[in-house]
């Protein structure tokens, strides 16, 4: 099954958009609401808002959207991983991975404000991957910061990422005052004219610059069932993180350097996770996209003529434990981990 995303043809999106509704059709029976966050930004909350009281949505229609943002968060990271050149040919593994992995949570597959953010975050790293620096221009560099300011306005602990930016234009480029100043314009430029048009709306707040960390962190999530994932999202980047490593030495140092800043880019996607106090699951969607990219290697690598049946079965198990995953707390007893009064 997996030798079906092997190929780049433009073809290939149709079996990848038969596997994505596939993987996701336990949600499409089951449409789950929108996520409320109460950290989510104005424009989030303002469209959500807008579709379900002037527009009628219910469950069933934000839970395709949910499924059409997951598709193109997939094709995202492909197209990031496919034209930088992290995997050696074109191929269709970091997508197919990607719906693979994000099916192991049902946070993950709702319509909430990290799933939104994430597909403005994506685009963003273009310049950071990018392996000819100096050919980068400023309207690039300016387009970087822009889509992280977005994503930032949607939910605000996204702005975390732009340490990301920062670290690549000291490491990789020459210090030009004026591209610092792009990226910090691009940034804000959203902030800004939300900051304009709430003031002349006469509903300005200063809660917007308002960066809360959330010191606590609770474990109300923390069951059999999340551990399973989490688990199987740990083996999944370690192995990938594995062949990564093992396949170092055939790499060129652009791709080297990129592996690398893809691990900085799961910190800080970790740092995301702790600044939210792991009081909701969606925002462990920007680590999915790390182990997803790293786990993508295992189905390039791996299937040789010998191993083909051994790479399918390990697909087809995969697939069949993340639909547990997802049905069986509904219908089995949870059990509590921390029997204490469930946070630090």
């Amino acid at each position: 099954m997996t030798h079906l995303f092997r190929s780049g043809n433009p073809s290939t999106l149709i079996w990848l958009m038969l596997y994505a509704l596939g993987v996701k059709i336990i949600f499409l029976i089951h449409p789950l609401p929108v996520m409320p966050d109460p950290h989510a930004g104005f424009l989030y909350n303002y469209l959500v808002s807008a579709l379900h009281h002037d527009l009628q949505w219910g469950n069933g229609h934000f839970q395709w959207i949910a499924i059409l943002l997951l598709f193109i968060l997939a094709l995202e990271l492909n197209q990031l991983l496919i034209r930088y050149h992290l995997l050696p040919g074109r191929n269709y593994y970091p997508a197919m991975s990607f719906l693979l992995l994000s099916t192991f949570h049902p946070a993950w597959n709702q319509m909430s404000a990290s799933l939104v953010a994430c597909c403005f975050l994506l685009p963003s790293l273009g310049i950071v991957f990018h392996p000819d620096q100096p050919s980068i221009g400023r309207a690039q560099i300016y387009n970087a910061g822009l889509m992280l300011g977005i994503a930032s306005l949607i939910s605000v602990s996204f702005s975390i990422f732009l340490i990301l930016l920062c670290l690549v234009m000291m490491v990789n480029r020459p210090f030009r005052i004026a591209e610092w100043l792009l990226v910090m314009m691009g940034w804000l430029t959203p902030i800004y004219f939300y900051a304009v048009g709430s003031f002349l709306l006469n509903h300005f707040s200063w809660q917007i610059w308002k960066f809360t960390i959330n010191w606590q962190w609770h474990t109300d999530w923390l069951n059999q069932w999340v551990t399973v994932s989490l688990v199987v999202l740990g083996l999944m980047f370690v192995i990938g993180l594995g062949l990564v490593w093992h396949h170092m030495s055939g790499m060129t140092i652009q791709v080297r350097k990129s592996w690398i800043l893809l691990l900085c880019f799961g910190i800080l996607a970790t740092a995301l996770v702790l600044w939210d106090g792991f009081s909701s699951m969606a925002y462990w969607l920007p680590l999915v996209i790390v182990i997803s990219a790293f786990s993508s290697n295992l189905w390039w690598y791996v299937p040789v003529h010998r191993l083909k049946w051994s790479i399918n079965l390990l697909h087809v198990f995969l697939i069949l434990l993340a639909w547990a995953v997802i049905y069986l707390p509904v219908h089995q007893p949870q059990i509590n981990l921390f029997p204490w009064n469930r946070h630090f």
